[in-house]
């Protein structure tokens, strides 16, 4: 009898063979507890079926906000399609491993549908609030000038918070014009940059960039060391309350990616551009930036402005 704990410790030691990322095994590793914990504790994989995750599914649906978290208290609203429906995806990507290494004879899983996820549009800032939130540092301090690079970079490169963070100076190849960053699944790419970015960039390297402590990355702390994302994400929040914008790292990607398809981009760069596997993703921006013509024939539309 092989017990969901043993696979896991099994999956754990294979995932980190193959290179999976961390967060990937957190994600399956925190998905199987609440599982677990769903089906009363540990139980023998041969004996889990598909109506166990459909019943997993149905209980999360129904859970409360933060039920399981061990620092913040219930709350009142439920949880999220996104998150129900990824909780379910960690578990069925588990029952595949599973059969893929022949611990178990068939995938109960596969069949399970997953729970469908109501689209959004996608979350972009304006023009006018990307200036003002460019605006906020303050370009003569070494501090600011910093941030103010790392927030053109951001909207210039459409990269994520993970690879802003992981930068190497190495990776910064101001001659050519483009970052050298380490995407998800350990999938290299090259990010091109415009002539602003690459003054900032440049300028932050010569001037204002500290001697770094036992570190290559580009983006570093006043006293030279990396600069963490936790603390990114912080200098985004707070200018953008100075700005009063409400702005996150991912939404400046959303943004760069909304305005590179305005600007005249096409899909297929902007897949390769953010690293994407597939045109999906790609589509909502496509989507949201198609947007744009329904308003402008609301505001210039012909007949609408003729006197008949």
């Amino acid at each position: 009898m092989t017990t969901l704990s043993q696979a896991l410790a099994a999956y754990r030691t294979c995932a980190k063979a193959e290179g999976k990322s961390p967060k990937t095994v957190s994600w399956i590793t925190d998905s199987l507890r609440y599982f677990m914990d769903f089906l009363g504790g540990d139980q023998d994989i041969s004996a889990i079926s598909p109506d166990d995750l459909r019943r997993f599914i149905i209980g999360l649906q129904e859970s409360h906000k933060w039920r399981n978290h061990p620092y913040t208290k219930v709350q009142a609203g439920k949880l999220s399609p996104q998150s129900v429906e990824t909780y379910a995806r960690a578990i069925r990507a588990f029952f595949g491993y599973l059969y893929r290494e022949e611990l178990i004879d068939h995938n109960p899983m596969q069949k399970v549908k997953m729970p469908k996820v109501p689209t959004k549009v996608v979350p972009t800032l304006t023009e006018k609030q990307v200036e003002k939130l460019l605006a906020q540092p303050d370009q003569h301090t070494a501090r600011g000038f910093r941030d103010y690079t790392l927030l053109a970079v951001y909207i210039d490169t459409s990269a994520r918070l993970s690879e802003i963070v992981n930068l190497t100076s190495d990776g910064v190849d101001l001659e050519n014009g483009y970052l050298k960053v380490m995407g998800k699944g350990q999938k290299e790419r090259f990010l091109p940059f415009g002539s602003k970015v690459s003054k900032a960039l440049l300028k932050y390297r010569l001037k204002y960039r500290p001697q770094p402590q036992a570190t290559d990355r580009f983006f570093l702390t006043q006293d030279g060391r990396p600069l963490p994302a936790k603390r990114v994400q912080k200098i985004i929040h707070d200018y953008g309350l100075q700005a009063r914008v409400k702005v996150y790292c991912h939404k400046l990607r959303h943004t760069s990616s909304v305005m590179y398809l305005r600007n005249g981009g096409d899909p297929f760069s902007l897949q390769k551009k953010l690293g994407h596997s597939s045109l999906a993703m790609t589509r909502h921006y496509s989507n949201l930036a198609d947007s744009d013509v329904k308003a402008k024939q609301l505001k210039y539309g012909v007949l609408d402005r003729l006197k008949v």
